[in-house]
């Protein structure tokens, strides 16, 4: 069977006729394309003609203001002054009487005349009070003549690692981070120690406890040291509410009886 050729509307002869019977009206007349060309989407000529959209100013960026460092006074008046300001924020509930009942004076801040700008400065703080507490040759287990407060497990270790030239007896590392209260205990009952560092919290607990005792403190040390968020031990919320019940709950009664006397510095 031959096969039939297929014919284009291109290949049409110039002489051919259409058939005499055909009528267009017995055929649907084709609905236009959406691609004809004939009249453009009103749409599109209406989203041609809207103006181009003015360019928007860059957003600001926000300016991350750098906290000033922490400055601790010298003055006894002056360090009383901060320290009783941040301790009224914790205390908020308290009248003004009350307040002033707790506050820390004067006559409780430890005088030097040392330089504080000094490096060695809290170095030589730590050592003139160990110098001066030789007199008491009485020596009582897990009662240090120094005491220092500070925010973090990392700075405890630190300044342990810098008192041990300061100090003829081991330094007492007073934390929580992966070490049990129970065996701080054991230790404090077994060892005479001149120096403790601790957090407050630990700390708090050990001298609510008995363990750690107060009999030959002379010097408290608030260590102001800013971590690198610019955190200090008296602003930040893990540390500030121990520290200050430390003062309000042990060392300031301690303060008004004649047989201790221990005073505190902010360095």
């Amino acid at each position: 069977m031959s096969r039939m050729a297929t014919t284009a509307a291109d290949d049409l002869q110039d002489d051919f006729a259409l058939d005499e019977h055909f009528d267009p009206d017995d055929f649907p007349q084709a609905t236009q394309s959406p691609e004809s060309p004939t009249e453009p989407d009103q749409s599109i000529a209406k989203k041609r003609k809207q103006p181009a959209a003015e360019p928007t100013a860059p957003a600001e960026k926000k300016k991350h203001h750098k906290e000033a460092a922490f400055v601790v006074p010298t003055t006894s008046s002056e360090q009383c002054k901060m320290w009783n300001t941040h301790m009224h924020k914790v205390y908020k509930s308290l009248t003004q009487l009350e307040l002033a009942d707790i506050s820390i004076s004067p006559t409780n801040i430890y005088p030097t005349d040392l330089d504080p700008a000094a490096p060695t400065y809290f170095d030589e703080l730590i050592a003139s009070a160990l110098s001066t507490g030789k007199a008491n040759k009485k020596v009582m287990l897990g009662a240090p003549q120094v005491l220092v407060l500070c925010s973090s497990a990392l700075r405890v270790l630190e300044l342990v690692r810098r008192l041990r030239p300061v100090s003829r007896r081991a330094v007492a590392k007073l934390f929580s981070r992966h070490v049990k209260i129970d065996v701080q205990r054991e230790m404090l009952g077994k060892s005479a120690v001149d120096v403790a560092v601790g957090t407050p919290n630990r700390v708090r607990r050990l001298l609510q406890g008995g363990d750690l005792k107060l009999n030959r403190l002379r010097l408290v040390v608030v260590d102001c040291w800013q971590d690198h968020k610019m955190r200090v031990v008296v602003d930040m919320d893990d540390t500030r509410d121990d520290l200050f019940a430390i003062w309000r709950d042990v060392l300031l009664p301690a303060s008004k009886n004649p047989d201790y006397g221990f005073r505190m510095r902010l360095v």
